[in-house]
């Protein structure tokens, strides 16, 4: 009962895991260039309007029924699993922390997500929520975006990990907030088509994304390898150094 249950639980991830249904919106709007300020790790918005440099096609009525229905879903899950604000929680409001916690069930569920068949289905909701888009130009934002600092995430407002992952490089690594560039894919107009891209790049659709500075993907926070996993076997300072995230 309990392996048909995590199997279940596996498979309701592998739709639901885009964690946050803003990823699944079709923004107006655009997060701008934030500069550092007040410790803050800096936030890259697209310069450009959601449909500039797009090319335009109606996609299939399909995929617009399917699209929806996830994100309904997505809705309801967020809905239910968010935390409540408060000055305890620091006013946080996205899915409970805890599930960032290398030992929690959903770790397990997000890391049996990532493979095999459970991976292929993640890539297929990744790409029929990006719908038609510019190949070309999201590929090379992506480059852009890698190339821009020391350490380039991309990130979910709402997703504990992602949380976990910046403080983790702020509070216990002290790295320079202005080396930490991040594109919000839950805000961005960009975001659906950078995260298809991401997931063809890296086999994980998964987030937080993390880069360092010529030495390329290092997974996300508790895997592939991670972020955590790499500070505790003592390796994530001397990557972090070399990228010059303490300059």
């Amino acid at each position: 009962m309990q392996l048909r249950s995590l199997l279940v639980l596996t498979a309701l991830t592998a739709v639901s895991s885009f964690s946050s249904p803003a990823l699944f919106a079709s923004h107006q709007h655009i997060r701008p260039l934030l500069r550092s300020q007040n410790g803050a790790i800096t936030i890259v918005g697209n310069a450009k309007g959601p449909e500039e440099g797009k090319k335009s096609m109606e996609r299939p009525l399909g995929d617009n029924i399917v699209t929806k229905a996830i994100y309904s879903l997505e809705m309801m899950r967020v809905k239910a699993s968010s935390e409540t604000p408060s000055e305890e929680n620091g006013n946080w409001d996205g899915e409970p922390r805890e599930w960032a916690e290398q030992n929690s069930v959903a770790q397990r569920v997000s890391t049996i997500s990532q493979i095999g068949p459970f991976a292929s289905f993640k890539q297929w909701i990744a790409d029929s929520i990006a719908g038609d888009y510019d190949v070309e130009q999201i590929n090379a934002r992506v480059d852009q975006h890698i190339a821009g600092a020391p350490v380039a995430m991309f990130s979910f407002t709402t997703c504990p990990f992602c949380l976990k992952a910046k403080s983790l490089l702020a509070e216990e690594m002290g790295v320079k907030p202005e080396n930490v560039q991040v594109i919000e894919c839950d805000e961005d107009p960009e975001g659906n088509a950078i995260r298809a891209v991401l997931g063809k790049r890296t086999g994980r659709t998964s987030m937080p994304s993390v880069w360092i500075r010529d030495q390329g993907y290092v997974g996300g926070c508790n895997d592939g390898p991670g972020l955590v996993p790499l500070m505790k076997q003592g390796e994530l300072k001397g990557m972090l150094e070399k990228a010059g995230a303490y300059n």
